[in-house]
């Protein structure tokens, strides 16, 4: 299972992130006298299998939710009150802030315990992330008559008028051209915005998809209640496994959440959604993270006579080899053209991975430095041209951070670089 990162343009590379299943051998399921032996066994033995697999007596169960917290939340117990008949069990409490949901420990969590188990039951699937928006979409608009009416009618809205509800309208997706102007970065944004855009599908469905489903394997993607509810943190790794017939009587199948670090009762929990870059939460999720672990910033270069290429540089200040490697060639001169010449064709780009020559190198170096410099500076320009859009201000104020770090970082290296 592996959180979907980015819209339906790159379903692959969810796929490729995602940790495989291991395929599981089906139990034969027993029939007659002993599946009601069974069934017996399961709803009246003395002990019982709580979260975590460890045992409990009869009556001291972990209850899927704190039944309290229905009460104190409003509208979204009628959602809980769901979520516990589906068989969905955790040790979380769901909650609310200024700032929208989260899910707090309501007793000490341990590093491998489960913090989430949901029958595939309680989920919405589709083979393909087009058809799990049409799947959501179709069950909106039964309303009251869908199977996962209480679990659609919290999700987040267009409107942004239920308190109680997250709203869509701060992904960009749904940004009035004014704000949009705003993001001086390049147009890194502009042009993740156009590679997703998908106007055949339902906008709301779409949004929805984009930010709250995961991947199951075996071409499977889901919807999953109160997983979607959980923040993301880069930084805690979340590990998944799908139990194979492991619902009610032993039949259907369980998606298990495990914590990746030690909790105290009362913290708030979270997961990784996967490797996201700032741009990634920002176009999908509609949040940026401070000093974010995993953030790429992505910087257009258009040479002339040359195709265009990108600078990427990393979370540690790192700039990609790539990179590197094409303005070697593009800066070299006729003596350092002449080794790929004498090179038999096909293999002279390895030569590309180190320095040509000291003067190649500084003329190599100085294009990125001045380059990530013009970029810094436009960020932050726009950052504090941003005024109280907080979003856009973090936004560029990180993707200054990372360049202004990269700069220093080559500076070190060549203290005398001109630039």
């Amino acid at each position: 299972m592996g959180k979907v990162h980015g819209s339906l343009a790159r379903a692959g590379k969810v796929k490729g992130q995602t940790p495989k299943v291991e395929a599981q051998e089906k139990k034969k399921q027993p029939r007659g006298r002993a599946k009601k032996r069974m069934q017996y066994n399961r709803r009246y033995v003395n002990v019982v299998t709580g979260m975590g697999g460890k045992r409990s007596e009869v009556g001291t169960l972990p209850l899927p939710l704190d039944i309290n917290s229905m009460v104190a939340i409003g509208k979204s117990g009628t959602f809980l009150g769901w979520v516990a008949s589906q068989g969905i069990e955790t040790p979380l409490d769901l909650d609310h802030r200024a700032d929208g949901r989260f899910m707090a420990c309501r007793e000490d969590i341990s590093a491998d315990d489960d913090i989430l188990r949901i029958p595939l039951s309680a989920c919405i699937t589709a083979d393909t992330l087009e058809s799990l928006a049409e799947r959501l979409a179709h069950e909106r608009d039964l309303g009251s008559k869908s199977k996962y009416a209480p679990y659609v009618d919290v999700l987040p809205t267009l409107d942004g008028d239920d308190p109680e509800k997250p709203s869509l309208l701060s992904l960009p997706r749904f940004w009035d051209g004014k704000r949009l102007d705003k993001v001086t970065d390049g147009g890194q944004l502009e042009a993740r915005m156009r590679n997703d855009e998908r106007k055949d599908l339902d906008q709301w469905a779409l949004a929805c998809v984009d930010s709250r489903a995961n991947f199951l394997g075996g071409e499977q993607y889901s919807m999953t209640p109160m997983l979607d509810m959980i923040t993301h943190d880069g930084s805690v790794p979340t590990k998944a496994r799908l139990n194979k017939d492991k619902g009610f009587a032993g039949s259907g199948d369980v998606l298990c959440l495990t914590s990746g670090r030690d909790y105290s009762k009362g913290e708030e929990a979270f997961i990784s959604y996967g490797n996201l870059s700032n741009l990634d939460t920002l176009v999908d999720y509609g949040f940026v993270s401070e000093s974010n672990p995993l953030n790429i910033e992505s910087i257009g270069v258009q040479m002339m006579r040359r195709d265009p290429f990108s600078i990427m540089v990393y979370a540690d200040g790192s700039v990609d080899s790539g990179a590197k490697a094409t303005l070697r060639y593009s800066l070299a001169n006729e003596e350092e053209l002449e080794i790929f010449s004498s090179i038999a064709k096909g293999s002279g780009l390895g030569i590309l991975a180190k320095p040509l020559s000291d003067r190649n190198e500084m003329d190599v170096q100085s294009f990125i430095a001045s380059t990530l410099d013009e970029a810094a500076y436009d960020a932050k320009s726009g950052a504090a041209e941003a005024g109280n859009d907080q979003l856009v201000a973090s936004y560029l104020n990180e993707r200054a951070k990372l360049l202004e770090l990269a700069i220093k970082r080559i500076k070190s290296k060549y203290p005398d670089l001109e630039y």
